[in-house]
């Protein structure tokens, strides 16, 4: 309450009496309120939130719009994403982004993909480019693109550079630098061992690919990761083996809220990214996810 009111620069008890105001006009209570304080939300009141939810997403939505049409204040795009991407796939479109769109402030936040489905569902980011999180997210709608393969990062000299065919015996012989398990890249990689029977020497275990290279560098192990993780230019103490056929690829998918309003900056972005995506796809894409949602919520009001 004392945040609440300090937002919207009114008293307590002003927000107090729009709440009671609010509960007589909608016939219940909002409110758990024990003594005067106020304990949480009641069942109505969860339920309610999320059409407060969706109102104030619409509001934002139509300042959104109605911005793209005027000549009048900068955009803001929030784009979440890992720092894999973020590092290895984004930077040339970045630049060209910024070049059409210089009135557009671009934030790029960076985490692991769970953490990337978070704040888009949350609204924290208007889009976000990553490998599928584990879990749902209901509010989401996912956009699969190009696929992604994954190569044996080695030091110079390494012994499985003159090995023959790899498996993953013979990798897990050696120990080994993975991302986290909680990532889709370490959970990958991973299982990948468990499928084959045999258990790997995970020697430690980080949470991105450059510090993975940095480690397989100072001769501390080898990294299964991304091949677009490799760049000539910089890693000239490393070597990378295709093991394509060992470890399964990684389908980063562009996710976008269902509810959210997409401006033209964001098309041309995703665009970008993945050409395949064009607006009339995505809008194709939104239009069913809205329909198949719409089918659930149907067919439970039917059987409540």
């Amino acid at each position: 309450m004392t945040r609440a009111a300090k937002a919207l620069g009114a008293s307590q008890p002003a927000i107090s009496t729009q709440l009671r105001l609010l509960e007589r006009e909608l016939q219940v209570d909002l409110l758990i309120r024990r003594n005067n304080r106020i304990h949480g939300l009641t069942v109505a009141g969860q339920s309610i939130i999320k059409s407060v939810d969706l109102i104030l997403r619409e509001t934002e939505n139509l300042r959104r719009t109605a911005l793209e049409f005027t000549q009048e204040g900068d955009q803001e795009l929030v784009v979440a994403t890992t720092h894999t991407y973020a590092r290895y796939a984004l930077g040339a479109m970045v630049r060209e982004f910024i070049a059409q769109y210089p009135r557009v402030k671009l934030v790029l936040r960076q985490g692991i993909p769970a953490m990337v489905a978070e704040w888009v569902a949350t609204g924290a980011a208007d889009l976000g480019i990553s490998g599928r999180p584990i879990g749902q997210h209901d509010p989401l709608i996912f956009l699969p693109c190009e696929t992604r393969t994954r190569s044996l990062f080695v030091p110079a000299g390494h012994p499985l550079l003159d090995a023959g065919a790899l498996t993953p015996a013979k990798i897990a012989a050696y120990p080994l630098i993975t991302l986290d398990a909680q990532t889709e890249g370490g959970s990958t990689v991973l299982n990948a061992f468990e499928a084959a029977g045999c258990t790997p020497n995970v020697a430690l275990s980080v949470i991105d690919a450059d510090v993975a290279k940095a480690y397989v560098e100072m001769g501390l192990g080898i990294a299964v990761l991304l091949s677009m993780a490799f760049d000539p230019d910089r890693d000239h103490a490393l070597r990378v083996i295709d093991v394509a056929d060992l470890f399964e690829p990684t389908i980063p998918e562009i996710m976008l809220h269902s509810g959210k309003h997409i401006t033209g900056a964001m098309f041309d972005f995703i665009g970008k990214f993945a050409p395949q995506w064009t607006r009339p796809a995505i809008e194709a894409a939104t239009r069913n996810t809205a329909a198949e949602a719409e089918a659930i919520t149907t067919a439970g009001d039917t059987a409540r």
